[in-house]
């Protein structure tokens, strides 16, 4: 007997589930289906307005969608258990209505914005989303190449200082990111929550300065994955008083090294699809695309819970 169950905050028992379904997806797909964001809102309360719902079959969690409110709009994220994936679709329609019934019922806006970050997309997915008048409004490219690069770069960093530097990250951030609301929005919460992580290193998040100001930065992450780790360009970006520098692939290339100095053997990157200026780079770098994820994006109106196709 299936069930949708909804709720602002969640349990041990709960959270113990949702891993363990994250874990077996991570074993079929071999990727983490959960972005940073998603698995820091999942272990810890914030001031983050958090909506989770789980699909029940006999007790056992099949699948889960959380969704939160960030920067004036929702983003939402779903896991599918891979044996209950045949018919996507009867899964992920109950369990995605009663997240945005649920996020309806906590506002009087006549529209809301929500965003849907699926990592690669099947037809069942696109459709889903079509019948919730969502669109497909960036593609995300997750690209791979091995390394060391042996390509030479010339660009002097040092480690940000937690603390110290906070300040002046998060303007470049802005800065850099005023196109990308997920990521030009953060805040000190934000960064905190990562510099938290098990997994920070401030060795690996580096820091270009010039003229007195922090110009650009590479911040990298490991991930320990088996059978070997995975080094990721998690963030990187140029403040824009210095572009045309050729900033940007000097830094990408310091982040590499530093990860190829730690013995990682495989890096990594996501970049937005139609941003070809940087696939570019990218390419001439020697990465190439190895998965394509889809952030779908609407308006959900007060009074229809889908829209038709």
């Amino acid at each position: 007997m299936r069930s949708v169950e909804v709720s602002t905050r969640i349990d041990a028992t709960a959270i113990a589930a949702v891993l363990d379904l994250i874990a077996h997806a991570e074993v079929v797909d071999g990727y983490r289906p959960a972005s940073d964001q998603f698995m820091i809102d999942l272990h810890h309360d914030s001031n983050r307005d958090v909506i989770r719902a789980r699909v029940l079959d006999s007790g056992s969690t099949v699948a889960y969608a959380q969704a939160a409110l960030s920067a004036g709009r929702w983003s939402m994220e779903s896991i599918v258990h891979p044996d209950h994936r045949e018919h996507l679709a009867d899964t992920l329609r109950p369990l995605l209505d009663a997240v945005t019934q649920a996020i309806r019922s906590r506002t009087t806006a006549a529209a809301l914005e929500l965003s849907w970050l699926v990592f690669a997309p099947s037809k069942q997915h696109t459709d889903v989303a079509a019948n919730m008048n969502l669109l497909a409004h960036r593609r995300l490219y997750q690209m791979y190449r091995s390394l060391p690069t042996n390509v030479t770069f010339d660009v002097t960093t040092r480690p940000f200082e937690p603390g110290v530097d906070d300040l002046d990250w998060l303007r470049v951030n802005q800065r850099a990111f005023e196109w990308n609301p997920d990521q030009g929005s953060w805040t000190h919460e934000s960064l905190r929550a990562r510099i938290a992580e098990p997994w920070f290193d401030a060795d690996g998040f580096l820091i270009h300065e010039r003229d007195g100001r922090m110009a650009g930065f590479c911040w990298t992450k490991v991930h320990v994955l088996s059978p070997s780790p995975l080094g990721e360009i998690y963030v990187i970006a140029v403040d824009p008083d210095f572009h045309g520098l050729g900033l940007g692939r000097a830094l990408t290339l310091a982040g590499l090294d530093h990860l190829a100095r730690r013995g990682i053997t495989m890096g990594m990157l996501f970049v937005d699809a139609d941003n070809t200026a940087a696939v570019n780079l990218y390419d001439s770098l020697g990465f190439s695309v190895h998965r394509t994820d889809c952030l779908y994006q609407g308006t959900l109106v007060r009074g229809h819970n889908r829209g038709t196709t």
